[in-house]
């Protein structure tokens, strides 16, 4: 990779000085580094949103990419500091349960970072990740790192059930413009459906047809009725309503559950 690529991923917000102080050590030590904001208000400690997010923002970077992951990354015995090597990038974070959730099955390899006991790690990504960083963008191996970890803590990212005649599909994150992406997507929709007709309910509310998109063209005034089914482009179902916000409108949230039913 000709240009050195660093992502951040942090729950910090950008109303304090935390990502200038991380982007300042990055770029003094790695000459022509490339910083990229992934994302830097994913909600507090909310492990579940920063999955979805690392999931389906960095994995279409290339190779030798390295990405730093700081949410709920406090350091302990249970949730030691890691490096994953996934499709040729890594990534840096704590072993919280996300790195499992995140790339499952692809991932190729997995080094603990050591920790110093004299050390100081209450801001990690400053003073411990982005050296890990240096050292991987400088050709530095996954055993140059630390020892092969091999007990990922697991956690479930939950899709979708099936319930007697429904399937209960859960939310898996909610954007900036309030839309809700579904734990289900478009090609398991429609092995399911299979040309039947459906029903899902979103707490009171019925949808009885899925969209192209978000933009095709609506009659009426409330807003309620202008919400729709598309595809995102993540490739999972979206809940959205045009020119409007559905998380504020019906109180949709993470986790939460919409019921989906095939005529």
């Amino acid at each position: 990779m000709k240009t050195p690529i660093v992502t951040l991923t942090t729950d910090w917000g950008d109303q304090g000085f935390f990502v200038g102080m991380v982007k300042g050590v990055l770029y003094s030590m790695i000459e022509g580094v490339q910083v990229v904001d992934i994302a830097h208000h994913i909600e507090p400690f909310n492990v579940m949103a920063a999955t979805f997010v690392v999931k389906h923002a960095c994995t279409g970077f290339p190779p030798g990419t390295v990405h730093i992951i700081d949410v709920a990354s406090s350091h302990s015995d249970e949730h030691p500091f890691v490096v994953v090597k996934c499709r040729g990038q890594y990534y840096i974070c704590a072993d919280n349960g996300l790195p499992a959730m995140a790339f499952g099955n692809d991932i190729e390899d997995v080094s603990r970072i050591p920790v110093n006991e004299k050390g100081v790690y209450n801001f990690a990504a400053y003073n411990l990740f982005s050296l890990v960083a240096q050292k991987l963008l400088a050709g530095a191996s996954m055993r140059d790192i630390g020892p092969q970890h091999t007990t990922l803590m697991q956690r479930t990212l939950p899709g979708y059930i099936q319930q007697g005649d429904y399937y209960r599909i859960y939310v898996h994150y909610i954007d900036s413009y309030g839309n809700a992406y579904l734990g289900m997507s478009y090609r398991e929709f429609e092995e399911l459906r299979q040309g039947r007709e459906f029903s899902l309910m979103v707490r009171d509310q019925e949808i009885h047809e899925i969209m192209a998109s978000y933009y095709q063209q609506h009659t009426y005034n409330d807003p309620r009725r202008r919400m729709r089914l598309t595809i995102s482009a993540t490739g999972l179902l979206e809940l959205a309503v045009k020119e409007s916000c559905l998380t504020r409108l019906l109180g949709l949230k993470m986790n939460e559950s919409v019921l989906l039913r095939f005529k």
